[in-house]
């Protein structure tokens, strides 16, 4: 059974806040200083399920079931890119690009749209 990674949630919360900061500025320009790889993950657990009915004469009967879940995370490709005016930002990229770019090169949001 696959375990939850306990900062998993932060930091994928932490990554989107990047894309959306990125994605809000302009396009992401300098050089990938590493690549990152998450598998997909599916994670099983359960949830109570309950329900509370109040008869005729008012008592109230409250029923629990264990309800079993799953939750997949997607498999996710990441640059990071020191970009030329020093920041340094997480861009998600298509499996393609992932493969196709190497540490050390040069990255242009814009170029890799247009492919």
């Amino acid at each position: 059974m696959t375990r939850p990674r306990p900062l998993a949630g932060p930091l994928l919360a932490v990554a989107t806040l990047v894309l959306v900061l990125t994605a809000c500025g302009d396009p992401v320009v300098g050089t990938v200083t590493a690549k990152e790889h998450d598998a997909a993950e599916t994670t099983h657990g359960t949830r109570k399920d309950c329900t509370t009915s109040t008869s005729s004469t008012g008592t109230r009967t409250t029923k629990c079931k264990t309800v079993p879940t799953t939750k997949h995370e997607p498999e996710e490709w990441e640059l990071t890119v020191a970009e030329d005016d020093g920041d340094t930002v997480e861009v998600d990229v298509d499996q393609d690009a992932y493969d196709r770019i190497e540490v050390g090169d040069r990255y242009d949001e814009t170029a890799e749209a247009s492919r």
